[in-house]
């Protein structure tokens, strides 16, 4: 499991990024439940990993990377599971 860490904005993103392409498996999943401080580097961020591992899951989204990825017209490519869920 990929854990991102709880801030993740232009100054990390390519960091966080690369740390994330040496995780990623077939079955990966990510929590975002760390998340506190992000920008829209975290949708650059998740696309990158996405188009390693389409089934890719990420769990504990919080609310504003849900908002995020509406208003990017990216809810159906990444699976996101709310911090409930």
């Amino acid at each position: 499991m990929i854990s991102l860490p709880s801030i993740v904005n232009h100054q990390n993103a390519l960091a966080v990024r690369d740390q994330g392409f040496a995780q990623i498996t077939m079955e990966g999943i990510v929590d975002a439940s760390h998340l506190e401080e992000f920008d829209s580097s975290i949708i650059a961020v998740l696309l990158a990993w996405t188009r390693i591992n389409p089934q890719l899951a990420i769990q504990g989204a919080p609310e504003k990377l849900q908002v995020l990825s509406k208003v990017y017209g990216l809810e159906e490519v990444f699976q996101l599971k709310k911090a409930n869920e």
